[in-house]
């Protein structure tokens, strides 16, 4: 087993549910010129049960890669999902101010890549320990599955590891507001376009320090706050975007449309916004919900009213997890149509 998801092992014994979850950790990369680049994780393992999970859903997270943003959301999520069903959300190298990173930015494509060793080690980690359960009690031999969900520029990401591993060991993706086509000619992409390019790019990181005195007056959210005090953090989240700009063009439809399956639980399925609400998404949208069914297939939801950044509000949140749920268990997904309302979690105050 990968000694560096060792917390995978960590199952509720004896009909006791883990404790102060999310569970914190990280995996540092093993691949060539990262520099000793970390993964920030947070996992929430199965509640009852005494070995590996039924199906691990692997979250990529939307750029900034800041996993104080999504806590409502998958806290939610996973509370919706059978006892049986395990959740691991992962950051980016260089978006969490505590841990190492390169010296350089990763870009898209160099993220895409940690994630592909991430996704492998974790297939080959819930294959041992299948096989450890099978061996300790006789029971069938039934690997667990692997799913992914991603959100924006994760969602993305997400098609990529899928492709690149010709979808071995993967049985689902969960598209949440996806920017897979042309985000450069979004909205946003257009209206933002100064701050991913020079000078602005090299400044942004600068006023880091000359901010700071003013922080503590502001009523941004902790993790708002962590970003804005890390110049690094800063400066990768920027080249990112850049990156990002660079690489999404023409999506692959063809590609899309194959990953339809007659099991309503397996392929791929998509969130997106109503209306105009998504500055992020723009023509790709409705290519890709035809591709994947419309909104009568089952594969596809328009939720009217929540944004791109939905994570930031607990209604939002909300909402969204109940319709992934609704997806990987179709029969026993948990309560519907319940939706509190919060105040937002900095919701008018950071691009997500």
């Amino acid at each position: 087993m990968d000694d560096r998801l060792d917390f995978l092992a960590t199952y509720a014994k004896d009909g006791e549910e883990v404790r102060h979850l999310p569970i914190e950790c990280t995996f540092p990369h093993r691949l060539d010129g990262l520099g000793g680049g970390e993964t920030a994780m947070h996992y929430w393992p199965s509640k009852n049960t005494d070995g590996p999970p039924e199906q691990l859903t692997l979250f990529i997270l939307g750029n900034p890669g800041s996993l104080g943003y999504y806590p409502p959301f998958l806290n939610h999520l996973h509370d919706l999902l059978p006892p049986t069903h395990a959740l691991l959300a992962m950051s980016h190298v260089g978006h969490s101010p505590s841990l190492a990173a390169p010296q350089v930015p990763l870009t898209l494509d160099e993220q895409i890549d940690t994630k592909i060793e991430v996704v492998q080690a974790i297939r080959s980690t819930l294959d041992e320990l299948a096989i450890d359960e099978h061996l300790e009690t006789g029971q069938a031999l039934k690997s667990p599955r692997l799913a992914l969900m991603g959100h924006s520029v994760g969602a993305y990401i997400l098609t990529r590891v899928i492709k690149s591993l010709n979808g071995d060991g993967i049985h689902a993706g969960y598209m949440l507001f996806p920017t897979v086509g042309w985000i450069s000619q979004s909205w946003n992409g257009k209206t933002l376009f100064p701050i991913f390019h020079q000078p602005l790019r090299s400044l942004l990181p600068v006023l880091s320090h000359l901010i700071r005195p003013i922080l503590p007056l502001t009523t941004f959210p902790q993790t708002t706050l962590d970003l804005l005090y890390s110049p690094r953090t800063i400066q990768h989240t920027l080249a990112l975007a850049k990156s990002e700009m660079e690489t999404i063009r023409q999506p692959d439809l063809p590609w899309f449309k194959t990953n339809v399956h007659k099991d309503p639980t397996r392929g791929l399925f998509g969130v997106w916004s109503g209306g105009n609400l998504d500055g992020w998404v723009g023509r790709e949208g409705a290519m890709v919900r035809e591709c994947l069914g419309g909104e009568w297939g089952g594969r596809v939801r328009v939720l009217d009213g929540v944004p791109h950044a939905f994570c930031l509000s607990q209604a939002h949140s909300e909402i969204v997890a109940e319709v992934v749920a609704s997806w990987i268990n179709p029969l026993q997904a948990g309560p519907r149509g319940k939706t509190s309302v919060a105040p937002p979690y900095g919701s008018t105050k950071l691009p997500m």
